[in-house]
């Protein structure tokens, strides 16, 4: 079996190991799945599986290979060995057998395109390995008819996150989900709330990652599995929206991820020499594996949650949700928490919840002014691009009798021109040069420090992007303007 140098120089140096300590090493799950279907990108995760001794075994491991050991599960037998070589970084998870013999232990993985193994020397040797795939549930020939089938009956209720991960591998792998899985994922799906919120966030994280993350979000909300890890969705299924949307708040939301999934794949969406920068922008990695492209699907998914609590009909029956954008970026610390997510795109959702209308007000603009981009990337700062595609997944969403279908061209104008402002005159328009800092300005003006100087510097600031100040004795005599002003003070 091919694969880079370093991940296989780790591998055999393992091998060396085990065989060294007397004990048989096998490469279990995803590994030998990919490898089966031909993925050339090598595994930098891999497990592997042990007869017992799996905590032991990883900390030797560990030391004889320079790397770090990490307990997983002390309970199951579960540690992951870290090893970082030229810079790649190659994870090495060992796991004791669930139960007697490795034939037993397969039988109580989640799916038989899982349920395989191969032995740590097979998989290093040079030459064929197939012939010494271990396969005693048929997984080798699900995989080939792609059909994800369950190991037994109880692997649901045994670990329900393999609910998500049934979907995940459906849209990752493109495999069918065979009718027999959906009464078992039924019958386990309440379950979901018992499960770490790590292993939540991961595993719907990488749902969003593909292309095909609405249907698998449609069929956990069929299933009732959104109720149970989004419960901040519920109070917007069957609420009406008016004339300018199609579907309830919940379904909405829904045909926001879909429209993302469908712009963010390819970006044909947007005018060519956008397509590059933004497809960069979707890639940058926020915290671990986690993507900008995943927040704003999430994003999508929850942008409206705060349109229940403040629907509102008038007497005419029109019908606003007055404040729903403030309402709903209220609740992101809640799911953020839940989801154990980071700081930083806690920090991102709650923008984008909370400034996901403004867009469109700018876009009604026949023509943007340079104070006004300026405020809006003000504002959300890096987290700008996103806003804007949040809000054009929103607007393609709303396909209403009454939504302005002859206003799309201006409003795709509008936000192109703001993407193009943000990648292509960032210095000139966004993030001008700072002509003075606070401690030359309170020298220059006899300020004291507080408030007031960080108000003037973002007025020389927006001053600068609209062009009408380029130099330092500019800066100061907008300065001295603002503060001869009646009651700046």
């Amino acid at each position: 079996m091919m694969e880079p140098a370093v991940t296989l120089s780790i591998l055999r140096d393992t091998l060396a190991f085990a065989k060294r300590q007397g004990c048989s090493l096998y490469v279990v799950g995803g590994c030998v799945r990919d490898a089966l279907l031909g993925y050339p990108q090598p595994p930098t995760n891999i497990d592997l599986a042990i007869l017992r001794g799996a905590l032991q075994t990883a900390q030797a491991l560990a030391t004889q290979l320079g790397g770090t050991y990490v307990c997983l599960d002390e309970e199951a037998g579960s540690a992951r060995v870290v090893v970082t070589r030229h810079t790649q970084r190659v994870e090495l998870d060992l796991s004791d057998f669930r139960g007697p013999t490795l034939e037993e232990d397969l039988r109580r993985r989640d799916f038989t395109m899982n349920a395989m193994a191969l032995p740590l020397e097979a998989w290093c040797a040079e030459g064929p390995w197939q012939e010494a795939v271990i396969d005693p549930l048929n997984g080798r020939r699900d995989l080939a008819e792609r059909r994800l089938r369950a190991c037994f009956p109880e692997t649901f209720l045994d670990d329900p996150v393999r609910i998500l991960r049934a979907f995940r591998f459906a849209v990752e792998l493109d495999v069918v989900c065979e009718p027999a899985l959906l009464p078992l994922m039924a019958g386990a799906v309440t379950r979901l709330s018992t499960v770490a919120g790590e292993r939540i966030r991961d595993e719907l994280c990488a749902i969003l990652t593909t292309d095909r993350a609405a249907w698998a979000l449609q069929e956990l909300n069929a299933l009732g599995g959104l109720d149970v890890l989004v419960p901040e969705l519920v109070p917007g299924r069957g609420v009406e929206q008016g004339g300018y949307h199609h579907l309830d708040v919940l379904h909405h939301q829904l045909e926001a991820v879909a429209q993302c999934d469908r712009m963010l794949a390819d970006l044909a969406e947007f005018s060519p020499d956008l397509r590059e920068p933004l497809a960069d922008y979707c890639q940058v990695i926020l915290v671990e594996k986690r993507s900008r492209k995943v927040l704003v699907k999430l994003a999508a998914l929850v942008h409206d949650v705060g349109k229940p609590a403040t629907k509102r009909v008038k007497s005419d029956g029109e019908i606003w949700f007055i404040g729903h954008e403030h309402f709903g970026a209220s609740l992101m610390e809640t799911l953020v928490e839940r989801l154990r997510l980071s700081n930083r795109e806690g920090q991102t959702l709650y923008r984008l919840v909370l400034y996901h209308l403004r867009p469109g007000h700018l876009s009604r603009e026949v023509q943007l002014t340079r104070r006004a981009i300026f405020r809006f990337f003000r504002d959300l700062e890096e987290d700008g691009p996103a806003c804007l595609l949040l809000w054009w997944a929103d607007r393609l969403a709303t396909r209403g009798p009454a939504s302005r279908l002859d206003q799309i061209d201006q409003q795709r104008a509008r936000m192109e021109e703001l993407l193009r402002a943000y990648f292509f005159k960032a210095e000139e328009v966004i993030r001008p040069p700072r002509l003075l800092d606070g401690n030359q300005l309170m020298a220059a003006l006899g300020v004291k420090p507080g408030p007031l100087v960080g108000r003037l510097l973002r007025g020389i600031e927006e001053a600068q992007a609209e062009g009408q100040v380029r130099s330092q004795a500019e800066a100061l005599a907008l300065a001295r303007e603002f503060l001869n002003a009646p009651d700046v003070r």
